[in-house]
């Protein structure tokens, strides 16, 4: 499994994540965010409005999104409800994904988040099944945007996953930034005028004044989970796995894959960074760094939005958590590791630790629509 690969609910998702902890919401001074009942009306109903609506993506950064958002005050157990039971699903006007899975477009749920003033801010979180790198490719998800558009919403976000641009950024780290650059090589996608383009919001930012609280309170430290044993664990169950590229992963060992990012040492503190300006990269395929780049991050959906929200005058922002960081080109003894052995690592990275760094990354989505 990989950010590439996690991507429809092609079953319903489990809400097993026994690891995630409560949260002390009155730690920082905050009240949890509060369910609001939606008048449902099905499936083909248009989406409630809301002044946030915020994406997620893949089966960890959902289930990461429902603890935050939902389920936050209790320790996340082993539970026989789904998401897909319990979030309210929409697809309206939507097309067939043909055979990558059911109808799109995904599944939601409203909430209130309580900042500084007297109204709360009415969040729409929203599931989507709809994806650049799968069909109905930039098409469907330029017309899911265009559907939330509809739903009037002030801001715009995307929370979640992402491929580590630099060493500097460890797992369980996570970026903000309002800037997206899309880079297509699939045929359905390259043709769509804006290839190569780079978008940005220049005329809001969100407020990050409670996110160092957040960061120091809250965030889960990647360490109590990523030890050198855990690690070591991780990379014999990637050799055993059935998929071809684990044969070119049997040669290398923990002390060849494991960099600065991923240094158990180096993850008991996990940061928000803010790199306003600074563009994440969108592509269609599943691109892993093989050194430091000039990007925020490294992900698969954003700059779509960033285009269509532009066309709506609509602000937008992309908050990614660092759950596969950059994988090392060469072991220490500068012996090459081949590609398919590096996209090996990466994906049992995000297989074994996406939903501890996806609740990273929620929880500073959360802060930054709270402190207004």
């Amino acid at each position: 499994m990989s950010r590439f690969t996690d991507f429809r609910v092609l079953a319903p998702v489990s809400t097993s994540p026994s690891i995630l902890p409560a949260i002390d919401w009155s730690s920082i001074g905050h009240t949890a965010p509060a369910p609001v009942a939606v008048d449902y009306k099905g499936p083909e109903a248009p989406l409630p409005e809301a002044e946030i609506v915020i994406f997620t993506w893949t089966d960890a950064e959902w289930s990461a999104l429902d603890h935050v958002f939902l389920h936050g005050h209790a320790q996340a157990t082993q539970q026989s409800s789904t998401l897909s039971h319990r979030w309210l699903q929409f697809s309206h006007s939507a097309p067939s994904s043909g055979n990558e899975g059911g109808k799109l477009w995904g599944y939601y749920q409203l909430v209130d988040v309580q900042g500084k003033g007297a109204a709360p801010h009415r969040v729409l979180l929203l599931k989507s099944d709809t994806h650049l790198a799968h069909p109905p490719w930039i098409a469907g998800l330029s017309s899911l945007v265009d559907l939330v558009a509809a739903a009037h919403p002030q801001r715009i976000y995307s929370v979640g996953t992402a491929g580590g641009a630099d060493q500097t950024q460890r797992l369980g780290d996570v970026v903000i930034t309002n800037s997206a650059e899309i880079q297509l090589k699939i045929k359905d996608n390259a043709d769509c005028g804006y290839n190569g383009g780079t978008f940005a919001c220049k005329n809001w930012f969100p407020d990050l004044s409670i996110v160092p609280e957040v960061q120091s309170t809250l965030l889960f430290p990647l360490s109590r989970v990523a030890t050198t044993s855990a690690l070591e664990h991780v990379l014999q169950g990637a050799k055993r796995g059935r998929h071809k590229d684990t044969e070119q992963l049997s040669p290398f060992t923990l002390t060849d894959l494991v960099n600065s990012s991923l240094d158990p040492r180096n993850l008991g503190s996990p940061q928000v960074l803010n790199l306003k300006d600074k563009p994440l990269l969108t592509t269609d395929y599943y691109y892993i760094a093989i050194g430091n780049t000039n990007y925020a991050a490294l992900e698969m959906d954003d700059a779509v939005i960033a285009h269509v929200a532009q066309q709506k005058k609509v602000d937008f922002v992309f908050i990614r958590n660092i759950s596969d960081p950059l994988v090392p080109a060469k072991t220490p003894d500068q012996k090459p590791i081949p590609e398919p052995a590096r996209e090996a690592w990466s994906s049992a990275i995000y297989d074994a630790y996406g939903l501890y760094t996806s609740f990273n990354g929620a929880l500073a989505a959360w802060a930054t629509i709270a402190a207004t």
